[in-house]
């Protein structure tokens, strides 16, 4: 925490030049179950984009080996982690138990091992990460899902709060059904999610005994909460995308170019006035490239979807 808050208070870049050290606890000496899990998922994305059999057979035992870690965070019989506060990318909340962001990137990763571990040689995998996946998919949906609010709940802790990455993973990915996935942007788009920057990243604010120290002596007790991120309107426009709502995600896309374009460059955060968010205390990080490349990827999908919309027989074709 100290080394990131020196940076920000000096209105300096964290260093590039040096080869990145693996962290294997957060800022809070918690473990991180997300982290995890996302390492397995970038993974088995590159091996599916370059011709790297080496990479797959040497990574491949670590790569089960960090699934396997994932499961025995699993407490109950469902399935599903349970984690520590200040243990996934919202790392300023104490949010603890089941959350429902945690668990969709858990199920992304079994969906992944189990779909590409036959291909890469590794058929013993294949059933049992499938069959895990699926009953956690059922799980998640039993858990969060509520039909009354519209919206996958946090957590039990947090059961009418709306917290975008979760929620908009769940379409992008594949997770939600249909109507739950416009379920789930109808209620963004009429609690203003999106706004002034795409996007927010809850429905309403924790109450200040779940927010660290740290950011409310920082004066940004808002910094997961209403304040925007330009990684979560990323995942907006994918998700607004993918559910055949293209204008949408295009009118989405326009505005964070424009906040790009205004500044030169890719801010971590942004405030409720649209501008990056600043205190005496704290400035947000830039460029931040956790933001531009999915800004970047946000761009690819919304083309592709795009272009089949305008090509219908080329669709069908394919």
């Amino acid at each position: 925490i100290l080394e990131r808050y020196l940076h920000s208070l000096f209105d300096r870049e964290q260093p590039i030049h040096t080869p990145l050290r693996p962290k294997y606890k957060t800022a809070h000496r918690t473990l991180s179950l997300d982290g995890n899990a996302l390492l397995i998922i970038a993974a088995l994305n590159y091996l599916r984009h370059v011709d790297d059999p080496t990479f797959c057979h040497t990574h491949w035992p670590a790569l089960k080996r960090g699934l396997q870690w994932l499961e025995l965070q699993s407490l109950e019989a469902d399935g599903l982690l349970h984690q520590g506060a200040y243990t996934d990318w919202a790392d300023s909340i104490k949010r603890h138990g089941i959350i429902h962001y945690t668990n969709v990137l858990y199920w992304r990763a079994l969906c992944e091992f189990g779909r590409d571990a036959a291909i890469y040689g590794y058929p013993e995998d294949e059933a049992y990460f499938q069959a895990k996946a699926a009953l956690v998919r059922d799980k998640i949906n039993d858990h969060f899902w509520s039909e009354e609010l519209g919206f996958y709940r946090t957590s039990d802790q947090f059961p009418h709060i709306l917290s975008s990455s979760g929620n908009l993973l769940a379409i992008a990915w594949g997770l939600a059904t249909p109507a739950q996935a416009d379920a789930i942007l109808d209620r963004m788009a009429a609690w203003g999610m999106a706004e002034p920057v795409p996007t927010q990243v809850t429905s309403e604010p924790y109450g200040p005994q779940f927010v660290a120290l740290e950011n409310r002596l920082a004066g940004i007790p808002h910094y997961h909460t209403e304040a925007a991120w330009l990684w979560l309107g990323a995942w907006h426009v994918v998700a607004l995308a993918r559910s055949g709502r293209s204008a949408e995600a295009g009118h989405l896309l326009e505005r964070m170019a424009t906040v790009i374009v205004r500044d030169g460059v890719v801010h971590e955060v942004y405030g409720r006035d649209g501008q990056p968010l600043a205190t005496r205390w704290y400035s947000s990080e830039a460029p931040l490239t956790w933001s531009a490349s999915l800004f970047v990827y946000a761009c690819q999908i919304y083309r592709e979807h795009a272009d089949e919309k305008a090509n219908p027989e080329a669709e069908s074709a394919t």
